[in-house]
């Protein structure tokens, strides 16, 4: 009994010693069994997206599944196929020919002897979206397949304006804008239920020298005052902005509850004129008995004062002839028929009309006062590739991308002031347009002194940036979120007021002496005043 239980354990130790042997056989036969005659390669069928500044793998796989070490794996850019990503040759990496741009951010860690080539990309920039080429070569056979990248960039907030809409009919034409998105966005537009507004709405979509695009669109909306518009400008539900508004004019009454808008503008012309013919009437009557009474008198005076009268102009004459000599002509004041100079007072009055020129930078702080006006100089090193600065450092002036000396990837076209502001208040105009010119776009403002003046952040309160803005299709605007409606007729000088002690920023229509907007929490240490001539035009703006 126990020589048969000895017999099987026998038997069945030596059939695992042969399964064992087979094995140990035949795994590394496999694994060193040379590439197939021919092969394909499998990529996704649709583009990889990923974000920029995060890192992503371009799928690539050998089949049938072999060990594909032995081979040459090249991954290039479908825009320099003889500068490769990435060439792996002879069981290793090669150092050159290599494009510099991805040299220390390409990997391939998908495992090699399993067929995997799939490449790592790291670091992603905007530029290097684009199609990529996965070529992977043996000694008899050869395959190449595309796979394409899409790098995401999240814009701006939504800016959003109204104006009234050119047909009337009680509509408004409300417009909202974002830049500096990749791929091209989604925009939609919403009411406060969240039902999407399809209807009487226009969507245009532009793109930067460095790819970018911005979105604008336009709707005509009925106002009510207690609805509110949502824009949204979307990627994906991850990568979104929106913004919010009241879609109603903030102007006075300009009509009686039932009466016609043309009626009433009539009514009031009618008015006006009323008014004008009253006082033309007046001033004649009043002139009239000045006249009379004049004349009255002149006949009731006694002839016999000749001589006297005659001394008294000879001395009048000895007055005004010393008084020409103390006091310039431009100072005379008459009164009664006598000329009275007196240089003191004249030396005053010049003095200050000189320094009483209503701007609109008469406000009033501690019950005085204060007239400024800045003699601002821009900062060369500060400016923007494509910005000119000339005219005593005082005008900044668009030139094309390519005639730029030094191209740059800086999305915002800016240049920034010298000096800096941290106390007081200041004052400066700056002539954004001339009469006889049309002017497309350009912005003015402030900035804190620690913004991004390099990278490409949205210009927004909250990055450091408050500016008016202007561009031909969107209107005038500033960057806050919602936005109060600015409408303007006619602007060619710009007031910027910077009051540092109240923490508040005012824009100016100087050509009418009217405010135009008011930032009131513009809180930071030190400021820079922030220009740009914008990009759709060759005209200048310059500080005055």
């Amino acid at each position: 009994m126990f020589t048969t239980v000895g017999n099987r354990g026998t038997m069945h130790l030596g059939l695992c010693l042969r399964v064992l042997i087979l094995s140990a056989l035949t795994v590394p036969i496999r694994a060193a069994q040379p590439a197939p005659e021919t092969f394909t390669l499998t990529v996704p069928d649709g583009p990889t997206s990923t974000l920029s500044g995060s890192s992503v793998s371009l799928l690539c796989q050998v089949s049938p599944l072999f060990n594909a070490e032995p081979l040459e794996v090249r991954w290039y850019h479908s825009s320099n196929s003889h500068s490769p990503a990435l060439l792996y040759k002879d069981h290793k990496i090669q150092e050159a020919p290599v494009d510099p741009r991805y040299r220390g951010r390409v990997s391939l860690t998908g495992g090699m002897e399993r067929g995997n080539v799939s490449l790592t990309l790291e670091r992603v920039t905007l530029e290097d979206r684009g199609e990529y080429v996965c070529q992977v070569t043996s000694e008899q056979w050869y395959e190449k397949a595309s796979v394409f990248l899409t790098v995401n960039v999240t814009g701006s907030e939504p800016v959003l304006s109204v104006a009234e809409a050119r047909g009337g009919g009680g509509q408004v034409n409300v417009t909202c804008s974002s830049e500096g998105w990749s791929p091209q966005p989604k925009l939609t537009w919403r009411n406060k239920e969240g039902t999407e507004i399809r209807n009487e709405q226009e969507v245009l979509n532009t793109s930067d020298p460095h790819g970018l695009v911005s979105v604008s669109s336009w709707l005509l909306y009925t106002p009510s005052y207690s609805d509110w518009l949502a824009c949204t400008v979307s990627l994906s539900e991850e990568a979104k902005r929106e913004g919010r508004i009241l879609p109603h004019m903030n102007t006075a009454p300009t009509a009686v509850p039932g009466v016609s808008k043309e009626a009433f503008i009539v009514t009031l012309v009618l008015l006006i004129l009323s008014l004008v013919i009253i006082c033309a009437l007046c001033s004649v009557i009043l002139c009239k008995r000045r006249g009379s009474m004049w004349s009255s008198s002149q006949k009731s005076r006694n002839h016999s004062d000749q001589a006297e009268l005659g001394q008294r102009a000879a001395e009048t004459k000895n007055l005004i002839e010393g008084a020409e000599n103390k006091v310039p002509r431009p100072t005379e004041q008459r009164a009664a028929g006598k000329q009275d100079h007196l240089e003191a007072e004249t030396n005053n009055s010049i003095e200050g009309a000189e320094n009483t020129v209503k701007t609109p930078t008469e406000h009033t702080a501690s019950g005085k006062e204060v007239h400024l006006k800045e003699n601002i100089i821009l900062d060369e090193k500060t400016a923007h590739p494509a910005i000119r600065v000339t005219q005593g450092k005082q005008r900044a002036q668009y030139i094309k991308e390519k005639d730029a000396e030094k191209p740059s990837v800086r999305t915002h076209l800016h240049v920034f002031s010298k000096e800096s502001f941290s106390s007081g208040q200041h004052y400066w105009e700056v002539k954004v347009k001339d009469k006889s010119t049309e002017k497309l776009s350009w912005y003015v403002g402030v900035a804190r002194e620690n913004v991004e003046r390099r990278c490409n952040v949205p210009l927004t309160p909250q990055n450091g940036f408050w500016i008016l803005s202007y561009d031909k299709e969107k209107g005038f605007h500033v960057n806050t979120d919602p936005q109060p409606p600015i409408t303007v007729a006619e602007l060619t000088i710009v007031g910027v007021f910077l009051d540092c002690d109240r923490y508040t920023l005012s824009f100016y229509n100087v050509d009418t002496k009217s405010l135009l907007y008011t930032f009131t929490d513009v809180k930071t240490s030190n400021y820079f005043a922030v220009f740009s001539p914008g990009r759709c035009d060759i005209y200048s703006i310059r500080i005055i």
